[in-house]
């Protein structure tokens, strides 16, 4: 099958999608921790510098530069079995694009137990939260500032059409965060601290003053977006 005709018949095939049993109980012990946050906020270096087991996503996409296959994510081309796996409930979850390729992740890529971390778009949060996870956290990771964050959006070898897409998925982003109730806010402002206010997390602890420190950033990042 050809990529064309995968992404044609994509949407027919996962609409009411739903994880084989086996697939539910696979993940029942695990605890997800699903990162968010604008492209730029230093999600990748998070979570590698975290040590926790990372679940990559499959893709139909191209890969980005620099992205490398089986690290950051599974670039996928193998279309009928991905058809085959769809159909067998062999995903935990399956989210098409607004381009219309395929994000998803298979139950082979978490743990049997213990903790997962990955990064996801804010519209697929409330899936995740209601698939049987033992439990989940949601995060937003803030850059401590707009101009810090242009600095590192701007490393990225980007086009003019691919920064305005990364924007826009951006907004999305911070919209969803600061009305959600659930989600926690990480201050990216050094690696080291992040990472010990993502570790509290796991332990039960927030740290109030960063977290609303985050939360007022993400504010005003989120007026300069509009």
């Amino acid at each position: 099958m050809l990529h064309d005709d995968f992404i044609k018949v994509l949407p027919t095939l996962v609409k009411d999608y739903r994880p084989a049993p086996e697939v539910v109980k696979h993940i029942s012990d695990i605890t997800l921790v699903m990162l968010i946050g604008p492209s730029g906020a230093g999600k990748t270096t998070l979570i590698q510098h975290s040590g926790l087991h990372f679940v990559p996503s499959d893709t139909t996409r191209a890969p980005r530069p620099g992205e490398k296959d089986g690290v950051d994510m599974n670039f996928r081309r193998d279309y009928d079995h991905v058809i085959s796996e769809i159909k067998s409930g062999h995903f935990v979850q399956i989210a098409p694009f607004a381009t219309g390729e395929l994000y998803a992740t298979k139950y082979t890529s978490y743990p049997s137990v213990g903790i997962a971390i990955l990064p996801v778009m804010a519209e697929v949060i409330p899936i995740f939260r209601e698939l049987g996870f033992k439990k989940t956290i949601s995060t937003f990771i803030t850059p401590p500032s707009y101009e810090e964050w242009m600095r590192r959006l701007s490393l990225q070898p980007l086009t003019d059409e691919q920064r305005a897409k990364r924007l826009a998925e951006a907004k999305k982003s911070f919209e969803f965060a600061l009305s959600d109730n659930e989600v926690h806010f990480i201050l990216h402002d050094t690696l080291e601290a992040a990472d010990v206010q993502l570790k509290d997390l796991l332990k039960g602890k927030v740290d109030n003053e960063r977290e609303a420190k985050a939360r007022e950033i993400a504010k005003s990042l989120l007026t300069a977006l509009t």
